[in-house]
Parts: structure tokens; sequence; C-alpha cells
């Protein structure tokens, strides 16, 4: 046993050079830090209050959203191509946010659709046709969002967070599958 645990932690040591590398497990998602429930209207009341009685916050919102809405013209590319992974986007509502000493209150994000305060969804499906390879879609594309959120306690707060906003194909090959390659078939 220690004989074949040792060829096969050399094969992959050799098969590390000039080529691909092989990996024991995809990578693991992290959890998205945000809900994406639709907002009670009793909490979207309370923000739209909250913002009629604090004008300050209010123009810093409005020149957030009025900034998220700039669009640079896009430039279709001169070939076609096929998304081998799309995406979805799913808006952020509601995030957990520390407010003091070890405390953590439940935040809503204000004006979720407007702030454009978003991570993508991948779907689960393989994403590269080969049958040497494993592919999963992932999310990629982590980009910082600052947005404002009104916490029922403590008021307003421009807060930031990291969101993924697109999704990659990502391949691997397991290492006992490439040691087995390298080795050649079983003789009897």
């Amino acid at each position: 046993m220690k004989i074949f645990l040792s060829s096969l932690v050399l094969a992959c040591f050799v098969s590390a050079f000039g080529r691909e590398t092989c990996i024991s497990d995809p990578p693991k998602e992290e959890a998205i830090d945000g809900e994406t429930a639709k907002q009670s209207e009793e909490i979207q009341f309370a923000i739209s209050k909250a913002l009629a009685e604090d004008a300050e916050v209010n123009v810093a919102v409005n020149a957030l959203i009025a900034e998220r809405r700039l669009q640079s013209p896009e430039k279709k590319p001169a070939f076609q191509y096929i998304d081998t992974c799309p995406k979805k986007l799913n808006y952020i509502t509601g995030v957990k946010v520390h407010i003091g000493l070890g405390d953590v209150q439940k935040c809503y994000v204000v004006h979720p659709f407007s702030q454009r305060v978003t991570y993508a969804s991948c779907s689960p499906s393989s994403c590269y046709e080969a049958s040497t390879f494993k592919s999963r879609c992932i999310r990629t594309g982590w980009t910082r969002l600052q947005f404002w959120v009104w916490c029922p306690k403590c008021g307003f707060k421009l807060i930031a967070r990291w969101y993924p906003q697109c999704c990659s194909c990502y391949r691997w090959k397991y290492c006992f599958q490439e040691a087995n390659e390298e080795l050649g078939p079983a003789k009897s």
C-alpha cells in the first residue's frame, strides 16, 4: 500500500511539470453573504421614511444609484462564441452587519435594484465536454461593492462586501485518474 501511495504522489508531482496539475477535489465555493428574499412592505416603508428624514444620506444614496446607472457602450465581438457558463444575477436585499461590540444585526439594502447589489449564480452542470476532464462552472469576478443599508437599531450605514459577478468553467483531473494514465493499463 505504501508503494502504491508513493507512486501516486510521485505521478502527481511529475505530472505537474509542463502539464495540468491534478487535484483531489474541485474548489469549494463560499456561501454568499446576504439574503435575496423580497423586502416586506413594512421594511420598505421604514427605509423610505428614514430617507425622508435624513437628507444627507438620501443625497448619497441617489449619487451612488446615478453612478451605477452609468454604463459603457458594449462593443460586440466580431466572432460568435458560446457561453459555457451562463450566469444568473441575484439581488442582495439583506445582510448581517456588525454594529458594535460583537453585536450583529440584520440590515436591509436601501433600494437594492437601483444600487445594483448583485451576485452571480452558476449552472451546476458540466461545462467542458471531454471524458478526460471533470468540469464545473464556478463563481468568479469577485468585485467589491459599496452600498447603503438601513438597520432598525442604528439607522443607515455605508458598507462594502465582495460578491462574484461572473461564472467561469473550471476543469480538473483527479490525481488517481492521472496516475492511472501515467502508469498505463494494468497487466494481468
